[in-house]
């Protein structure tokens, strides 16, 4: 559900939905309960209900804090992952040119496939698979670099560099598919956000203030910060999907780097 909520529902909309609709709803709802239950409007059990309350919403701040905090880390990792991804690679390419120009064309010519590949199955790294082309390429890649047999020491020193940008390169690219597949939250910590929302939501109902208008101010400002914070977490859950994802940029650069060179 938080999936499709990410990647069908335009943010906006979803936006209108949780920090605009969830306030309208609880409104209606407390209209209905202090109809039903007109004792609750006079207070009589604020004190209890007011304790209860707080301690259900420290509770429940901790957790949808630590929530946005972690998806919003794992998010700027994913990120990282994927510009290193491209750049690593890309700076081989550039460091190619010590070497002869038909070395150099071979390796501008794998690492332009590579990053191609990226971007043609990239809607198999939004699932945090990887793309059997990618991992190819980069076979051709380690081929191409030791077919090199290096006569200076510049020529050395770039077979030195693209071995060890070789391993990099894996790493990042393991870590950036991994990253898209971990980064969601368990289904158990879906549960005890929506959960503790709920709970959080139903308390301020049972307050009891006679000022009409300031209840219904209070319980739409409660509602609409439950509702940002639960808007923050179904975004950042998927880092590539929505409107507000991780976008292959730096690949797509690095491809109109390489072409513009050929």
């Amino acid at each position: 559900m938080a999936k499709w909520l990410a990647a069908e529902v335009p943010e906006w909309l979803l936006l209108i939905l949780l920090v605009i609709g969830l306030p309208v709803f609880m409104l209606l709802l407390e209209s209905l309960v202090h109809r039903w239950l007109p004792h609750w409007r006079r207070g009589e059990h604020n004190d209890a209900t007011g304790i209860m309350l707080s301690a259900a919403a420290v509770v429940y701040s901790v957790a949808i804090g630590l929530c946005v905090v972690t998806l919003w880390e794992k998010r700027s990792e994913a990120r990282a992952a994927t510009e290193a991804e491209a750049m690593n690679l890309a700076a081989m390419a550039e460091a190619s040119r010590v070497c002869d120009p038909a070395v150099q064309a071979a390796i501008d010519e794998v690492v332009l496939e590579y990053n191609r590949g990226v971007l043609e199955n990239w809607s198999n790294r939004t699932h945090g698979e990887a793309a059997p082309v990618v991992g190819e390429a980069l076979d051709s890649l380690a081929s191409t670099i030791a077919t090199i047999t290096p006569h200076t020491d510049a020529e050395r020193a770039f077979v030195l560099d693209a071995v060890r940008r070789l391993a990099t390169a894996t790493e990042l690219r393991a870590d950036a598919v991994r990253l898209a597949h971990e980064q969601q939250l368990p289904d158990v910590v879906w549960i005890s956000v929506l959960t503790g929302s709920v709970v959080v939501l139903s308390l301020c109902v049972t307050c009891g203030v006679r000022d009409g208008w300031l209840r219904r101010v209070l319980i739409a400002g409660v509602a609409a910060t439950i509702g940002v914070n639960v808007f923050l977490a179904v975004e950042l859950n998927y880092p590539f999907e929505g409107r507000v994802s991780i976008r292959p940029h730096s690949y797509r650069h690095v491809v109109e780097l390489l072409e513009s060179r050929e």
